[in-house]
Formats: C-alpha cells, structure tokens, sequence
C-alpha cells in the first residue's frame, strides 16, 4: 500500500487533466469605458463574495468552479462605478465570457438586469462531448424521469451509450460519483431524482474529467439547484383513470416540490415524487387469437404486474462563513409485482421485487484569496449510499395504494433468513414455502405449464452500503492555466443471500437437486487520485489528466482458492481544442476504466430474472474493465440561433467481464476477464433555438462494431492449430451497422386569441434493430454467422400539448402527454431458434406432446379439470388424445405468449399542475 501511495504522490506533483464537471467559470477582461485601457487589481465577486477573483495587469480575470445555475457577479474597482449582473447563467464544464466597461467618478451602484450565457458551441476550453437538459426543459417535454431525458442524447440507446453496455455507465449527483457498484450491470441505481430538484442534467461520452472514475462508456451528470429566495410551490397531479378500456393501465403520479428561505440565510428545497400503476411494465404484444383466452378480452394490462414508486427528497443550504454548506438526503422505493407466466391464472403466488435506496451528501466550498488573480477552491464532499433489493414470494398480498401513494411496504417468506444471511438454517426446507402444483384455474384444465398453490420457492437479496468521500483542489495558474488536484476513497459493504426452491431440503435427489444457499459478507474499498491541468495559448486550449485507481475487492471468505490481490489501473487523458471562423474543433483521447460489479465475485445469481436458479462461480480476482477512446469533434454556430455538432469516434473496449465455461456444463462457468472490442461511430447534433415561437434539435447516430463475444461456442477465443501445425486464430465477428435518430421539437403560441399560450413539444425515435445470432433448439449449435440477423427497426413519436391555466389567483395549467402516440408495435427480442418473438407451431406441438406423456390419464367430469366444451362425445370423460391433445396445443400456445419480446404501447396521460 506505501508504493500506491508513493504513486499517488507523485500523480498529484507531476500529472496534468481534462476539465473539470462540476462548475463551470466566469472570464473576462474589465475595461475603461473611456479609454479602452484595461482595469488593473480590480474585484469580481460572485454572490456577494463567496467566490472570486482579482483582475491581473491586462485587466483579465477568472473565476473557476462556480456552481452550475443562476448567479449575481458584481465588479469594483477604486474610482469607478460598480456593475452588477443579476442574472449570469453557469453550466457544468464551461466558460461564460463576462466582459466589464466601467465608468470612473461614480457611487451609484448600477444593476445590469441581463442574462448572460455561456456558449459551449464556440468555446474551446469545453472539450467535452457534452449533451445536456434542464429541469424546466424535462417539465416541458414527454419525458417523466432523468433516465428519459438523458436516452435523448446521441449515442445512447436506454441506458447504454456509445456501444457500452448497461453498467459501464458513471452517474455523478452534485460533484460526488455514486454508483450501484452490487449489480449495476443488471439492475437500477436505486435512487430517482426527482426532474423538479435540476439544475440540469447532461451526458458526457468523451474526454471527461480524470477527476471521475467508475465509467467506460459515459458520464451522467446531475445538479440540483440551491433553494431560492423566497417561497415557491409546485404541485402537479397527472392520471389516465379517466380514460376507457385499453388507455387505462392505472396510472397515477403526484408531484409536489416548495423551496424558500427558514431565516439566518438557511434555505429548504424538498420534493415527493410518487406515482402507481396497475401495470408498471405494459406491452403492445398482439392479443391471443383463442377466444377463451381471458387476454383475448383485455390484451392491454397484464395481471401481477403493477407498480409502486415513491421518492422523497430535500436539501438545506445553510451559510458557513462566507461559503455555504449544502447537505442532501433522498429515499427512494420501487416495489414491482412480477407477471410469471407460469401463475398467469394464480397471482397470488408469483413473484414480487422491491428496491430501497438512501443517499445522504454533504458539500463544502472553501474559496481562498478572492482578491487575488489566482484564487484557490477547496470542495469536500462526503456522501453515504445504501441500497437494497429483495425479490421472492409475498408474504401476504399487497394492500390497496391510495392514489400514487403505496399503502405499505412489501414484505417477503424467509426475508429474515436472508438478512441473516443464514445459509445453515436454510439448508432444510424453510416454513411458510409450499410446494407448487399445476394449475387447476385454467381455461383449459389439463396439468401442464401452469403452476398453483405455491411459489417457485425463491429468496433473493442483496444489500449494498458505501462511505464515500472526496476532496477536490482548484487552483489558478493566471488567465492561460488552470490545475486541478485531488483524490475520492470509498469503503463499501455487500451483503448477499439466495435460495432457490426452499419448499424443498438442499439435495433432495438426483433428479431434482436443490443447489445449496449462497451468501456473501464482504468489504471492499477503492480510492483514487488524480491531476489534471488546462493550458491556453490564444484560442488554443491544451488539457492534459492522469488517473490512479486502485480497487481491493477483500472478497468474501471460502471464494476458492483463487488469490484476490489488489487491482490497480492508470487512466491518461489528452485534449486539444481551438477555434477557427465560428467552430471549435476538439481532438482527444483518453483511457477509462472501472471495477466490476460485486455480483461478478460471488457465487449467486444477484437478478436471475428467468428464476433459474443457476450458480456461477464468483471471481474475486477479476481486474478492471477498460476503454481507449479516440475522438474527432467539430462544433459550428452557422447562426445566431443555431448549432450543429459533428463527432466521430474509435472506442477500443477491453478487459470486459465476461462468463467463461470450465466444460460441457453450460452452469460450468467462472466469470473472468478477457472480452475485448472495437466500436466506431459517427454522431451528429442540429439544434435551433427556440426563436420566434418554435426551436427542433435531432440527432443522428451510425455505430459498427467488433467484438469478441465469449459463451458456449467460445467465438474467437478458441485456439486452432492448422495442418501444418501453425496456430490459427478465427477471423473477428463483425457486427452489423446500428443507426438511430431522434427528433425533438417544440412550439408556442404567443399571439392573442383562445390558443394563446398553448405549448406543444414533440419527441420522434428511429433505431434500426439490434444484431442478434441464431442458434438451433438445444443451443449448441449456430446457426448463419454471429450476429448476422437483426432485429425490426423501432419507432416511436411522443407528444406532449400544455395550455395556461389560471384558478382562483393560481397560475398552472393543463396538459395531455401521450407516449407513443400511434400505437406502433416494437419487437425488442426474439428467440435465438426461430427468429421470431414466439415458439414456432413444431416447438408448440413438441411442448404439448411432452405435456400429454406426462400425463396422459383422462380428466373425468368430478374433476375441477374438467371442461364441458372440450367433452367431443359428450361420455363425461376428458380421454384420449382426440380430446386432451387439442387442451395440450391451447395450453402450450397460452404459455409460449412472447409478451415482453414488445415494447409498450400508447399510453396517455392527463395532468394538471400549479405554482404558487
């Protein structure tokens, strides 16, 4: 460990960086008004003095991480006039050009009541690929969470950006990186942040600051705003109760968000986000063609399947001095019903899931030498992160929510046994579980597929908690230079438990063996430092970063024999940015890397979604995941109101988890580092502003890939030796070009008349469809070449319609949000066998065949099973393969539903909303 920190001394005395992401910076040059001559020793102040800096002997200035939002810069300067500007507006990761003419012989103090903005398009010491949304942009389009809003950028599709997959993402919440280090790669964060608390909201996929690690593909970014200074509400209340069959799949969501002054300049923002539905998870599959199908009447709201979220979160800023403390807390709950085909006709019994997340953060600004050119700023940050996720059978059904709000909390069978993690007392059957059996509730009547009077028997959970603090140093080095210094280190607590089949002993026979419980209790930690520097000749700007991570996964005791030693990784970042006639041209390269997730280091399943029950060995020796990415950006202002952005970019993935087979078992597997590939692609951005009653911005994204894809046939991996004894290596998989587009427009009515201010904002989606390989029934065999077919095109267009509302001296209005608006049916998977979203009528035929041999024996009219309608003969008797055969195919078609192989469909929403 005294070498790591030796290095890390020597990375903060020599290293160099990329611009920092959680401010931006005000510049300029103060002036004579008179004369021309520059302003010498003069004082800018931000917010009454909690940030500045001094004007050096040309008269320029810079003031460096200022936070993101609104701010009031006053200059003063011995023997002229003040200047105050009321509205300066900052942003993350870029510089506002804030120029000064004073006036001499004056004690007036003016306030200039402009706003002033910065441009990224032409400002070369932005080198980020940065895309970005505010709070009040998400309120106005037909977007509901910040996961929606930032799928809007170029480059992402959901949450994978630039050929990443889910998990390689970083998420970073005021300045303090937090990340669902236990499962990110499978399951959510945890924490919502409500659209109401933004500042904004933007998405970084190159050249981010070596102050962030945790990342290969992408930075999300987020800054919630400070609490203003007197009081504001809001309160939104939206629903599709209203609507008719087939429009309403229960929705209900409330919104309600104050903030103002508690005195002695402390300041209060607090927000609830809640929201229910009695389908959480719809699709637009097609309806089933039998009649008596009870989908066949309703094929728009699945059963089981709804949804409760509620989020509630507040912050204080409180004065410390001359600087300001910001303290923030968030708790928020997902609990999910889980629709199982197999208990489609027996509810009670599936499955259900929830997820809590707390997060508490604290923020310190300490600003050094106002007065001087080159100020210094200290931030410490320190943010604690607990979540937990628990999915099994419903110890009793849930109660009734009122409105959006949840009635209580879910609870679990055998919840205290996995928080216990209690792997002896859960080696014989665990009380409360009981044995399923085929369903008798059907349409059908036979036994086969459909399960009742017990659950699948699954415990699952897991808990992840973590200490993190950071310390960030940003000094000046004059108008042409800026350093950054600074390091972040994080303990971390998992905990992991998981039974499967707990109505059953472990080992209960060869033939239906019951896999032992797996439990985990360990605490890894991980720090990291970093230096990083901008250098600026002109319009030249040269930024340099170096990153040492260093992560110990202290896995859990009994993982193996496989030693767990400490992993270590070094990130060098360049950039180089100018500007030529009215564009900004950004060249950089960078490395990135990130630890793997815990679930990778155990032996569990932390989201087997599919219920299996299969254990894979855990890895603790698995090292970083990393990317090399090489990018060519240029950004134009062709008018006033109008920008465009061109980047293109070569991402080299390596070292990515991936499962590795120990033999013919197909569980037989380790997880292990080795994956590597290639993705390359294009992005371009057209943006104009909203001018003249109507603003659009589209994007475009073309990407190709190759890869290396590690599984049963072990594709590129494998070793050949040839005929003459030479090693060959397989050719690399090529997969096909990906392209999507997105285009989002808005319009305001601002003449007089019944439709004034009416406001209208639409969001329109192209992706081409995903590559996919084929492969026979068994799975063992491939059929074409890897990732040579590919999914239907996807396409949606949303809409969202507000109109001004005033009531009783309230100032709100109404509006009509629709997803989706005509209804297009997207097919988002299919089965690697057929090519298609369901089993083929020769896999039907072969699932009933093998329902009938197990059960062949005749259904007799005492029976619960038994079904008048499907009586031929009418002798009360179910028999034979001319009456029980057909019973099998319905039953098997019923089963083989490919529901969640579609995306949703329309959904609409009516909703209304004040302030006050």
């Amino acid at each position: 460990m005294s070498g790591a920190l030796r290095l890390a001394g020597a990375l903060l005395a020599t290293a160099a960086p990329l611009g920092a992401q959680t401010g931006g910076a005000i510049s300029g040059r103060v002036t004579d008004a008179l004369t021309g001559e520059p302003v010498r020793a003069a004082l800018v102040s931000v917010d009454g003095g909690r940030q500045g800096a001094a004007t050096d002997s040309g008269g320029a200035y810079r003031v460096r991480e200022v936070r993101s939002g609104w701010h009031r810069v006053q200059i003063n300067a011995i023997g002229y006039r003040p200047l105050i500007h009321d509205s300066v507006l900052v942003r993350t990761g870029e510089t506002v050009t804030l120029n000064f003419e004073l006036h001499q012989h004056a004690v007036a103090v003016d306030s200039i009541l402009v706003e002033a903005k910065p441009d990224v398009i032409l400002d070369p010491l932005a080198p980020q690929d940065l895309q970005r949304i505010t709070g009040e942009e998400i309120r106005r389009l037909p977007v509901t969470t910040v996961e929606e809003a930032v799928a809007l950028s170029a480059g992402a599709v959901g949450e994978s950006y630039r050929g990443g997959r889910l998990g390689e993402q970083a998420f970073v919440l005021d300045g303090l990186g937090v990340k669902n280090q236990v499962d990110a790669s499978t399951g959510p964060l945890g924490v919502r942040i409500p659209p109401d608390l933004l500042t904004e909201a933007s998405l970084v996929t190159n050249a981010f600051s070596a102050r962030y690690g945790q990342a290969v593909s992408g930075l999300i970014n987020v800054v919630t705003r400070d609490p203003g200074d007197e009081w504001r509400s809001r309160l939104a209340y939206e629903t599709d109760r209203p609507l008719w069959n087939g429009w309403d799949y229960g929705i209900d969501r409330v919104v309600a968000t104050t903030n103002g002054p508690l005195g002695h300049g402390i300041g209060l923002l607090a927000a609830v986000d809640a929201d229910t539905r009695l389908d959480a998870d719809p699709v637009n599959a097609p309806p089933p063609t039998d009649p008596r199908d009870p989908r066949t009447a309703s094929p728009w709201l699945l059963p089981h399947n709804g949804g409760q979220r509620l989020t509630v979160a507040a912050k204080v800023t409180a004065p410390l001095g001359r600087q300001t403390i910001r303290l923030f807390g968030l708790r928020s709950t997902d609990q999910r019903l889980l629709f199982d085909p197999a208990y489609k006709y027996d509810g009670a019994f599936a499955p259900a899931q929830r997820v809590r997340g707390d997060l508490v953060s604290g923020h310190l600004q300490r600003a050094f030498g106002n007065n001087s050119v080159n100020p210094m700023t200290l931030d410490l940050r320190v943010g604690w992160f607990d979540r937990e996720f628990l999915r099994g059978s419903l110890s009793q059904a849930p109660a009734a929510a009122f409105g959006p709000f949840p009635a209580s909390p879910f609870h679990f069978l055998g919840e205290d046994l996995a928080r216990a993690r209690d792997t002896a007392g859960a080696m014989a059957a665990v009380p409360a579980f009981t044995p399923p059996a085929l369903s008798e509730h059907t349409p059908w009547g036979v036994p086969a597929f459909f399960v009742s009077s017990g659950s699948r028997g699954e415990i699952a959970w897991n808990r992840f908690r973590e200490l993190r603090t950071q310390l960030d140093v940003t000094l000046g080095g004059g108008r042409d230079a800026d350093f950054y210094l600074g390091g972040e280190f994080a303990a971390q607590y998992v905990e992991t438990f998981q039974r499967v089949k707990a109505y059953l002993p472990v080992g209960v026979s060869a033939t239906d063996p019951v896999p032992p419980p797996t439990a985990s209790d360990f605490r890894p930690h991980s720090g990291a430092v970093y230096a990083e520097t901008q250098l600026r000749v002109e319009d030249l700007a040269f930024t340099f970063g170096l990153r040492y991570d260093q992560f110990d996964p202290r896995p859990p005791a009994g993982a193996g024999t496989q030693a767990a030693g400490v992993q270590r990784s070094i990130n060098p970042r360049v950039a180089v940015s100018t500007v030529l006639k009215n564009a900004t041209f950004v060249a950089s390269v960078g490395r990135f890397s990130q630890p793997p997730d815990f679930q990778y280091l155990v032996d569990a399943s932390f989201d087997d979604t599919l219920r299996t029950g299969r254990f894979r060995r855990g890895n603790p020796s698995l090292g970083f995941e990393a990317a090399v990415q090489y990018e060519f950006s240029v950004r134009m202002r062709p008018a006033a109101i109008t920008a465009v952005r061109v980047n293109l970019y070569v991402k080299r993935l390596d070292g990515l988890v991936a499962s590795v087979p120990l033999g013919l078992d197909p569980d037989s597997a380790i997880f292990g580092n080795g994956d590597f590939g290639t993705v390359k692609g294009v992005e371009l951005l057209l943006e104009r502003d909203i001018t003249r009653g109507w603003g659009v911005r589209a994007t475009y994204a073309l990407m190709g890939a190759t890869a290396t894809a590690t599984n049963a046939f072990q594709i590129l991996r494998r070793i050949r030796i040839g005929t003459l004894g030479d090693t060959i290596f397989p050719a690399r998989v090529e997969f096909p070009l990906d392209y999507d587009i997105t285009v989002v427009g808005q319009g305001r009515v601002t003449r007089k008349g019944p439709f004034s201010g009416l406001e209208a904002a639409a969001i329109f989606r192209y992706n081409s469809g995903l590559p996919y390989t084929r492969t026979n029934a068994t799975g063992d065999t491939l059929i074409g070449l890897p990732n040579s077919y590919r999914l239907p095109a996807e396409k949606t267009l949303d809409l969202l319609v507000r109109r001004p509302l005033s009531v009783g001296g309230l100032s709100g209005g109404m509006y009509l949000d629709v997803r989706n608006l005509f209804n297009w049916r997207n097919l988002e998977s299919v089965r690697r066998d057929t090519g298609t979203p369901g089993a083929d009528a020769t896999t039907i035929q072969r699932w009933a065949q093998d329902a009938y041999a197990a059960n062949p024996s005749p259904i007799p009219y005492e029976s619960p099973r038994y079904r008048r309608w499907a009586d031929v003969n009418g002798d009360g008797y179910l028999a034979g393969p001319g009456e029980l055969m057909p019973l099998y195919l319905a039953a098997a078609r019923d089963f083989g539903q490919p529901l969640f192989a579609y995306g949703p469909p329309r959904l609409v929403r009516l909703g209304v909303e004040f302030a006050f």
